[in-house]
């Protein structure tokens, strides 16, 4: 049983609770996190599907925890956190069987801390690929990795891992604009996915895969406006920046880790245990109530779930009109194709177990890509519209850009020994869009399909090779979080109208809630969706800040 008192009580045990919770916990104060499901975690997290033996993250699966702050200062490989580093990071094959496969650019040369360099050989490798598709584009991309090399990485980490009150006049990545020789177009702040896509690049291919990148990223279509966060972000992935970094265990071994973590620093948790209410006395949050009843007082409380949920945890007597009505806007279900703030990230996400591992004709080395997309280099079906539109009204695409993560190359644990297994993604439409009875049978119908167009890049991907797979459809989301109300993984819309200062409103951009003492700390805050984000960690700045907290790690490097 929880006690009756804390200094800070966390409502909702997500990943960004395990995060900020250590935080809390190791500047001495009494911390507790509170969480309706059976564990904590909330996104990172991991199931045996599709079989008994077989392990399959049910919603975050590309992670790079590696390189956020919490990762080496609560040394969580110490607590089983082991990554490992494939030498390859994304790949496209086309149906013409060209295919782009790049190695990491950044690649980790320490595998225990994580720490990347600049790898000469690997860039070049990357331009070359670019270059057998076009040669203007090769030299487009290898300017753009020198950029990265001069100054865009180290802004995209200042602005992932700091808050909006350690910004000056600009953001880390608005910045950027002002340096003339390695700094950023101003345009490419106010353009949309399409008209960057055709700025940017000539081949249909390229285009093609600037696209189709932004929606494993957040989910925006053509004509959404990524802002520079997310148009860096792409960039990164396309271009294979970063090293891919495969989890041991799934994602759920980070949620252990830090869960093993804030215990060490002292810090409780509580499952099966939903908060109500957040209790506010003379315009300060004052603690929590339970649905048993149970009340909590703390002088600190974070919420961890979406802004709709964390204001009506205060209710509308404790936040200012205009407030109250964006968020009570968000929860409306859009209708129409044309709507738009809603939350884009609704995904078929699913694990399909084989008993050999894939074949690629085209190259050998394909198997061994951690993010390896098919589909053909046709820009028009993106720019058009028809891909979305498609997905609207059928639940999928007629033509099918599958990605596949096979993570079991690299970590024997997502498998019985001898056998394959891989994740799978597509994306599709809001929840509301269809019934449970029809995501039901898309679930079952849509496993057979990723099967077959599979196969047409390797063939052995084929019936006789075929185990099971389960897929997770938005019906799946809604039903395990409430945190997700439109089914998908993001919980707020991610376009550049949503981001930075503006995230989730500008009127609490900053991490702090209407009422005194009451804190975001979620993927709803400025850095957004995504394991690895900076929600908690920059919450916990914030925090440390009205409290003149002596705990402040930061201060000794760079963010």
């Amino acid at each position: 049983m929880p006690d009756t008192k804390y200094d800070a009580v966390i409502v909702g045990g997500g990943h960004h609770a395990t995060i900020i919770g250590c935080y809390l916990a190791r500047a001495g104060l009494k911390t507790a996190m509170f969480e309706r499901w059976h564990e904590c975690g909330g996104g990172a997290c991991g199931e045996e599907l599709p079989l008994p033996g077989f392990i399959q993250n049910v919603c975050a699966h590309f992670t790079r925890f590696y390189t956020h702050p919490a990762y080496a200062d609560f040394n969580l490989r110490d607590f089983g956190l082991v990554y490992k580093f494939p030498e390859y990071n994304e790949a496209w094959i086309y149906p013409d069987g060209k295919y782009m496969m790049g190695k990491a650019v950044f690649n980790v040369v320490d595998p225990i801390t994580g720490r990347g360099e600049f790898n000469d050989a690997n860039a070049q490798q990357v331009v070359d690929q670019v270059r057998n598709i076009s040669v203007k584009d090769a030299g487009t991309c290898e300017e753009i990795l020198n950029r990265f090399k001069a100054g865009w990485r180290n802004a995209f980490g200042q602005y992932r891992y700091t808050g909006p009150d350690e910004w000056g006049a600009d953001d880390p990545l608005e910045a950027l604009t002002k340096d003339p020789k390695f700094g950023m177009d101003p345009k490419y702040n106010h353009m949309t996915i399409a008209e960057i896509a055709k700025d940017l690049f000539e081949s249909p291919e390229l285009q093609t895969f600037y696209m189709r990148a932004h929606q494993t990223s957040n989910g925006l279509m053509p004509c959404d406006k990524p802002g520079f966060y997310w148009h860096i972000h792409v960039l990164g992935l396309v271009l294979s920046v970063e090293s891919a970094a495969i989890v041991i265990g799934g994602t759920h071994s980070i949620s252990h880790a830090l869960l093993r973590a804030f215990q060490k620093e002292g810090g409780e948790f509580f499952v099966l245990s939903e908060v109500e209410q957040v209790l506010v006395k003379n315009g300060k949050a004052s603690g929590i109530r339970l649905t048993n009843g149970t009340e909590i007082e703390a002088g600190i409380v974070i919420s961890d779930l979406n802004i709709e949920q964390t204001l009506d945890m205060i209710g509308e007597q404790n936040v200012p009109t205009g407030l109250w009505g964006k968020a009570q806007k968000l929860k409306e279900a859009p209708t129409k194709l044309e709507d738009t703030g809603y939350e884009r990230t609704q995904i078929f996400w699913g694990n399909v177990a084989l008993v050999d591992a894939p074949v690629y004709p085209q190259n050998p080395d394909l198997g061994m890509v951690p993010r390896l997309y098919f589909g053909p280099a046709d820009p028009e079906y993106f720019f058009s519209g028809r891909y979305q539109q498609e997905r609207w009204t059928q639940g999928i695409a007629n033509q099918l850009y599958l990605l596949v993560a096979p993570d079991v190359q690299w970590d024997p644990t997502r498998a019985p020994k001898g056998r394959f297994a891989a994740l799978v993604e597509e994306f599709t439409c809001p929840w509301r869009r269809f019934s449970e009875r029809e995501w039901m049978r898309m679930k079952r119908e849509i496993a057979v399909r990723f099967v077959n167009e599979w196969g047409k890049y390797a063939p052995n991907v084929n019936k006789d090779n075929f185990i099971e797979a389960y897929i997770t459809t938005p019906d799946d989301v809604v039903n395990r979080n409430k945190t997700m109300p439109q089914g998908g993984w993001g919980a707020l819309d991610a376009d550049a109208s949503r981001l930075g200062r503006l995230r989730p409103f500008p009127e609490i951009s900053n991490y702090r809630m209407p009422v005194k003492d009451y804190y975001l700390a979620s993927s709803a805050a400025h850095s957004a969706h995504g394991i690895g984000r900076g929600s908690g960690y920059n919450c916990y700045k914030a925090i440390a800040k009205d409290y003149n907290l002596s705990y402040r790690p930061w201060e000794t490097r760079a963010f």
